[in-house]
């Protein structure tokens, strides 16, 4: 329920800065201005403001409150697809260097190592973790449904070393440094992580190490649909996108089978 309130409030902040633009216009007219004013911006900006928008006008038009939905005319927006890298593990050991409290080295290694969502590892206590079988059950952010997933010698070990550092009687896995020592916030991980990777020079947020243990996976011959279900996707194209091919696989298997 926590992931469904906040992308009500994602969406009615935006709604409303849309709606204040709009404001004293026709709707059709309006919405032909924003666009031009909006060309200064990324067409993904744009396509997602489109997005925000049709929502809006076709649940108004759907409830009565206008007659027809303006946005039907405004077609989707081609946005080009960049491919985005994973780290290396040149890069993963530079940070990991960089951080110089454990409590973060742990957060980037359970990163890493479950391809857990930033939602799905915060809502996460310390019972959680079965340190016997090295796994954790994850409660999914988006489908709603659990899923197991694992931890690796150096995630455990780094986890095991915060955890025993630590001494406060908070259950949450993933703590504050100071008193009261509450549970982490996603803000609060995102941040960590946005100035160690400044430190680093290395650009670092959460879900890029999601992307890199889903890479590395499909790169070490994990078939396609076990990488799909260990990352909680409903459908292989979801993971096709966070898998980059590695080009030197891909010409050896070309040396391989066909040339």
């Amino acid at each position: 329920m926590g992931s469904r309130k906040n992308a009500i409030l994602f969406y009615c902040t935006r709604d409303e800065k849309s709606c204040f633009f709009l404001g004293g216009k026709s709707k059709t007219n309006g919405i032909d201005i924003m666009f031009q004013e909006s060309r200064k911006c990324s067409i993904s900006y744009m396509d997602t403001i489109r997005r925000y928008l049709s929502s809006f006008f076709a649940w108004c038009s759907d409830e009565g409150f206008i007659p027809r939905n303006p946005m039907r005319r405004i077609r989707h927006m081609k946005v080009p697809q960049k491919i985005k890298k994973p780290f290396s593990a040149a890069e993963r050991e530079h940070l990991r260097c960089t951080a110089n409290r454990e409590r973060d080295i742990a957060i980037m290694e359970f990163l890493y190592s479950t391809a857990g969502r930033i939602g799905e590892v915060v809502a996460l206590n310390r019972s959680d973790i079965d340190w016997g079988n090295r796994e954790v059950i994850i409660y999914g952010e988006k489908g709603k449904k659990e899923r197991k997933v694992y931890l690796t010698e150096e995630c455990a070990y780094h986890l095991r070393k915060y955890l025993l550092s630590r001494t406060d009687t908070n259950p949450a896995l993933f703590v504050g440094c100071r008193k009261p020592f509450g549970r982490l916030g996603k803000e609060a991980i995102q941040s960590m992580l946005s100035e160690l990777g400044k430190k680093a020079h290395i650009h670092t947020h959460p879900h890029k190490f999601r992307r890199t243990l889903l890479t590395d996976a499909g790169n070490r011959g994990i078939p396609l649909q076990e990488i799909q279900s260990y990352a909680g996707h409903k459908k292989p194209d979801t993971t096709m996108m966070y898998v980059t091919v590695n080009e030197e696989n891909v010409k050896a298997s070309f040396r391989r089978y066909i040339a």
